[in-house]
């Protein structure tokens, strides 16, 4: 109801032109330890203690994973408060991370594909303010920079609106609309990746999306984030999408029987000589487990207290050999 009676705009849509960035599609591992983290959903204190359980971040934020690579399989965003401060985590690990040998890679699941749609169903009251916040101080810095009279003043607030509810609105459309600061950092997270023998993919993968290409569905939704395509390919807005399908989410996703499930897996993995796939999305209550005789793991424990609030668990790969590291 606010965004139609305050309609402020679509302001990540008249950003500059902007570079198209090509996602990471494939790394090799060659013989790094590799960890996948699920679904954090805006919880910035449990995110810190799954990046602790991990072995890859210290209790002072920094990072202690050597060469490791860790994957955090998408859904940073929405039904919690911090989502902003996570992603700049992440960011912060990465950076750390390559100075080391290590890789930190973050990807799109969900609820990333959703905020670039101007889906905010799933917002908090909480992440509004953060987005407001955050857009409020970098104005505050380009009016410094360039002078008040240089910078767009922000829109009028109409009535009956509070002006704190209308500017997280207004900021949040700013930020994560194509085009906008946020989208264009997602821009360059990939949407399906495989590292070394492993596939990675929010929801799940099937032959179909092998045959049309990670590498090409990866730049599609980079080219869409940053507003050069009108819309993301099919395969992130379909309900058996890479995002969207329960079929690999084990009993959590309301399958009775996974075996047509696992044949199209066994297919894809097949075609890609991968030999397992991680995703999240669904959230597991009991916790981290696999299914297709280990050829899925899921990731998702409903860390977030905006889910379940679940003691968080992570996934380690060392030379082939998985296991579930719990606090």
């Amino acid at each position: 109801a606010l965004a139609k009676k305050a309609n402020p705009g679509k302001p990540g849509a008249q950003k500059a032109k902007i570079d198209v960035p090509k996602p990471v599609t494939n790394l090799d591992l060659n013989g790094r330890r590799l960890v996948a983290v699920g679904d954090i959903h805006g919880d910035f204190a449990q995110a810190m203690k799954a990046l602790e359980l991990s072995k890859c971040m210290d209790s002072e934020g920094k990072w202690i994973g050597g060469t490791t690579v860790l994957v955090q399989v998408g859904d940073i965003l929405d039904r919690g408060d911090n989502e902003l401060a996570i992603m700049r985590k992440f960011q912060k690990l990465a950076r750390e991370a390559k100075e080391a040998g290590g890789d930190v890679v973050v990807m799109n699941g969900n609820h990333e594909i959703m905020n670039v749609m101007d889906d905010f169903r799933y917002v908090t009251k909480g992440a509004f303010g953060e987005c407001r916040r955050w857009v409020e101080k970098r104005r505050a810095r380009e009016a410094e920079k360039l002078g008040e009279e240089n910078v767009e003043p922000l829109p009028p607030v109409p009535d009956g609106v509070t002006p704190n509810s209308y500017y997280g609105l207004w900021a949040r459309r700013d930020l994560f609309l194509p085009g906008g600061e946020m989208a264009v950092k997602m821009a360059s997270n990939p949407t399906v990746l495989q590292v070394g023998d492993t596939v990675f993919a929010h929801a799940g993968i099937t032959e179909n999306h092998v045959d049309y290409g990670f590498q090409r569905l990866n730049n599609e939704v980079a080219a869409w984030m940053v507003g050069k395509n009108s819309q993301p390919p099919k395969h992130v807005l379909e309900e058996k999408g890479v995002v969207w399908t329960r079929d690999y989410g084990g009993a959590e996703g309301g399958n009775k029987s996974e075996a047509a499930a696992c044949k199209r897996l066994t297919e894809a993995l097949d075609a890609t000589g991968a030999k397992r796939l991680i995703v999240g999305h669904t959230p597991q209550q009991k916790g981290i487990n696999s299914g297709c005789g280990g050829k899925v793991w899921r990731s998702d424990t409903g860390m977030s207290r905006g889910i379940y609030g679940n003691t968080p668990q992570v996934i380690e790969i060392v030379n082939g050999r998985v296991r579930v590291l719990s606090a």
